[in-house]
């Protein structure tokens, strides 16, 4: 009678830690790769608490433990399928190919419809590179079970990677109509009805949105679902919304580096230089062993060092500008262009060292006007759009040529709602700085929203003769363009026809 109630003790213990860990993974953002489920009747009374201690140390991380913990629990019952998966994904996480290998075949040869073991066999030949096997396995796990999510994402993953965006979509869909609560098909699917359009290769851009805003309420704390739909605003030329959104992603995670960087280039064409700065100098701190370990997006040290010289030049900052544009050339191959600009800032450096200033040049401490500047940005930043105001009107009278002060005060009137008033404060700001290229595509974009398409369009034209490229997908300034040209084309024929 004791011996039952024993071993009725230890069925109970086993099915609550269980529980507990499929609500665990459950909880934990990424497909429930390493959930293992098992029928308490299989297992040996005796192999119970061995097998308890086996699946915490796997969870901690502990793989030595576990699978010496597994060996002992198998002299206990030999032809547990489940102790095998076990000891098969300890092997895997431990970096053992061979043996994870040989444990998976194993536990799939005590059972071949073991659909987890057959679905974890999968992500590990796709792990160490065997993409067709890999899909083989899910494509079995889903004739075993057509209900089945998880293989229908995993063979989504590699049908996306392989370039069959249609019928990886198909997969993606298929397994979010199975569980709606896929976090990762959701995302993937927004992801490959972004990269399907962005292609050219069918559908809208607009499409993915409705997918990641799925995403984006399952898993709200997950930093990377809001910068892929900010990534995605940009490419439809919302910058305001995009913004919103690699802010509200930095909230979840103040390391995320891409997020900094993007937030850097939205800035950088919003005509603030000293934002991009800022965003800059904080992404290039942030260790990439972190982004590597958390599995960010990389990012590419280039364009960040432009961006950084351009800035640094447009604020007059030039000795800082001929550092970094130096560093630019340096991990530049054709780096000519980058040499002979350098070489002009070299000129202007001396020239301005040996030029007395003008009679009529205004006289002002620019570390004063500096110092205002930031002071305003802050106020701003900190909802206090009054002081704002007042900081960059000192610094304007300070120093009237001041393209940052000029810049904000348009800033401060367009999210007042003024955008007259604020295409007046840009354009004079553009006047102060025709060659910085984020000026032309900040008045562009505030043309466009003054509802303004034509000027926006000829704007945005600028700015592609000054850059040579648009930053983001330009379906949406192509589309301006050629709106303003059949408008163009209407009229004159009106006017031909004597209308």
């Amino acid at each position: 009678m004791r011996r039952s109630l024993h071993v009725k003790t230890a069925m109970t213990i086993f099915t609550s830690l269980a529980a507990s860990l499929c609500l665990k993974a459950a909880a934990q953002e990424g497909p429930q790769e390493w959930v293992y489920q098992p029928q308490p009747g299989e297992n040996r009374p005796q192999a119970f608490a061995i097998y308890q201690h086996a699946l915490q140390a796997f969870q901690v991380g502990d793989n030595n433990t576990c699978l010496k913990l597994c060996k002992a629990a198998l002299n206990l019952d030999h032809g547990n399928k489940h102790l095998v998966h076990l000891e098969a994904l300890a092997y895997a996480q431990a970096g053992d190919n061979y043996n994870a290998m040989m444990m998976f075949r194993s536990a799939l040869t005590l059972d071949y419809n073991f659909l987890p073991c057959r679905n974890n066999y999968g992500m590990f030949l796709k792990k160490t590179g065997k993409r067709d096997e890999a899909q083989h396995m899910f494509e079995e796990c889903i004739r075993i079970d057509p209900k089945y999510p998880d293989a229908y994402y995993h063979f989504g993953e590699i049908l996306r990677e392989k370039g069959d965006l249609d019928h990886a979509i198909e997969n993606f869909e298929s397994a979010t109509r199975l569980n709606p609560s896929y976090f990762e098909a959701q995302r993937d699917l927004g992801l490959a009805i972004y990269e399907r359009a962005e292609q050219g290769l069918g559908g809208n851009i607009s499409d993915s949105m409705e997918a990641l805003q799925k995403a984006s309420r399952l898993v709200p704390d997950n930093p990377m679902i809001w910068y892929h739909i900010g990534v995605i605003q940009c490419a439809e030329g919302k910058l305001d919304d995009a913004e919103s959104m690699f802010r509200t992603a930095l909230m979840r995670d103040p390391k995320l580096a891409s997020a900094h960087w993007e937030l850097a280039r939205l800035r950088y064409l919003r005509g603030d230089p000293d934002r991009c700065i800022s965003e800059i100098l904080i992404a290039k701190k942030i260790n990439p062993v972190y982004t590597d370990s958390k599995k960010y997006p990389r990012v590419d040290p280039l364009p960040m060092e432009q961006e950084l010289a351009t800035c640094y030049e447009v604020k007059g900052k030039l000795e800082n500008a001929l550092d970094t544009f130096k560093d630019v050339a340096s991990m530049q191959r054709a780096n000519q262009p980058t040499l002979r600009h350098i070489a002009e800032l070299e000129k202007q450096l001396k020239a301005g060292a040996k030029r007395h200033p003008s009679k009529n040049a205004p006289i002002f401490d620019p570390l004063e006007v500096q110092a205002l500047i930031s002071k305003g940005i802050n106020q701003s930043e900190d909802g206090d759009i009054e002081g704002a105001k007042h900081s960059f009107e000192r610094a304007q009278e300070l120093n009237p040529n001041s393209y940052e002060a000029t810049q904000n005060l348009g800033a401060l009137l367009e999210g007042s709602g003024d955008l007259s008033g604020a295409m007046t404060k840009y354009q004079a700001a553009m006047a102060l700085q025709p060659k910085f290229d984020g000026s032309l595509y900040n008045l562009a974009y505030v043309l466009e929203k003054a509802n303004l398409p034509a000027d926006a369009g000829m704007m945005y034209q600028r700015f592609h003769e000054l850059a040579g490229r648009y930053p983001y997908d330009p379906k949406h300034i192509v589309s301006l363009q050629q709106d303003d040209a059949r408008e163009r084309a209407r009229a004159e024929q009106l006017k031909k026809r004597g209308y």
